[in-house]
């Protein structure tokens, strides 16, 4: 090789290596995204009352009696939001002129569990102030369900009999508000 031609192979490798360090940061070797530790729960839902979805609302999430986060609906009407895993949280479904609605979500995660971590989702029906006039109300302050990890559906769900309990308890509530209402206009 002659003394031209290696001066060119010599300028071609520093032009290559400084073109290669000029590559964006964003472009970061393939992660597997199995190899990733996730560290939260995806959580999303709507908000009805009486098959209408509510508009504007707020989600707190309490973790130990203490508020974690607030989060307001969307434009869409629905919310998105993340929960740590391993934790043990309270829902609670806030909107001007219904009654606040809460759950037990308990985070908790097998310790050798490797899949990806599954996205719990829900829809919550919340009752306005109005439909339960003059009917004792101090049941809606307990949690209407309890969420947690299904070992073998390897899901998040509803412990059903809670859950059946509860809706039988909202349901009774309704019966009495509509059995006042029509003894008031008897009257």
């Amino acid at each position: 090789m002659n003394a031209l031609s290696k001066i060119l192979a010599a300028l071609l490798i520093m032009i290559s290596m400084i073109a290669l360090s000029k590559i964006p940061e964003e472009t970061k070797p393939l992660i597997i995204p199995a190899l990733i530790k996730q560290d939260s729960i995806k959580v999303v839902g709507l908000i009805y009352n009486n098959r209408n979805k509510l508009r504007k609302y707020t989600i707190n999430i309490y973790i130990r009696n203490g508020l974690f986060k607030t989060v307001k609906s969307s434009a869409r009407y629905n919310f998105e939001t993340n929960v740590p895993i391993n934790s043990y949280c309270t829902i609670e479904i806030n909107a001007e002129g219904y009654y606040a609605k809460r759950f037990i979500f308990d985070t908790s995660i097998p310790s050798d569990y490797s899949n990806s971590i599954p996205e719990f989702s829900f829809d919550m029906d919340v009752f306005a102030e109005k439909e339960l006039d003059g009917v004792n109300t101090s049941a809606l302050d307990l949690p209407v369900g309890i969420v947690k990890y299904n070992n073998k559906k390897e899901k998040f769900e509803h412990n059903k009999s809670y859950t059946k309990k509860m809706k039988k308890v909202y349901k009774d509530l309704l019966i009495e508000s509509q059995m006042q209402d029509r003894m008031q206009l008897t009257n």
